[in-house]
């Protein structure tokens, strides 16, 4: 979708390609749950017995591995993609890469164990809660570790440039550069 946008847009009108977008993702969004929240509510859920079983597992499984792709993405701070090649293999067996995504690995290894034994519903989220507490345990306790070191070595997200709101993300949305999103839309 995003790639259509800037096709249609231009690469030479950067914040309507990325108000475009935004919007065209947040729309696409709440159609889709509208769709399946009017098809559950209207008692049409058998529809989806007509789809054969193996498409439905394909989709599943596709969506699965979207997601362990952009795990290891985020998680090794690559940029762009996950490439199927050699430079990206090395990329992530450099050891400073390595450290990134070996931990979270091993940390989604570990629950997907530990929940064969624990059947409490609150053990997901107390797991979760628990890994950025301990994190900032350490990183707020021992002087060793500064937070902008980590931040640059991609412990830490980026946040956002100094002095900028919590809301800022939100002008993303580019109102005057919104009318275009009505032109691309015909």
């Amino acid at each position: 979708m995003a790639f259509t946008i800037l096709a249609k847009v231009g690469e030479d009108n950067p914040q309507a390609v990325i108000a475009t977008t935004i919007t065209s993702y947040a729309i696409s969004s709440v159609l889709t749950g509208l769709v399946f929240f009017l098809m559950g509510s209207c008692g049409f859920g058998y529809i989806v017995g007509f789809i054969p079983r193996h498409i439905l597992i394909g989709c599943i499984g596709g969506v699965g591995w979207f997601l362990v792709a952009s795990g290891f993405e985020v998680a090794a701070r690559l940029d762009g993609s996950l490439n199927y090649d050699t430079a990206t293999l090395r990329k992530m067996f450099e050891p400073n890469t390595l450290i990134l995504w070996t931990i979270p690995f091993a940390l989604a290894i570990f629950l997907y164990w530990s929940q064969s034994k624990i059947s409490s519903k609150y053990y997901l989220p107390a797991y979760i809660l628990t890994i950025p507490a301990i994190f900032y345990f350490f990183v707020l306790s021992l002087n060793s570790l500064d937070p902008i070191e980590l931040r640059k070595s991609g412990w830490i997200f980026e946040g956002p440039e100094a002095g900028e709101p919590w809301w800022s993300f939100y002008t993303l949305y580019g109102m005057s550069t919104l009318s275009l999103f009505i032109y691309f839309s015909r």
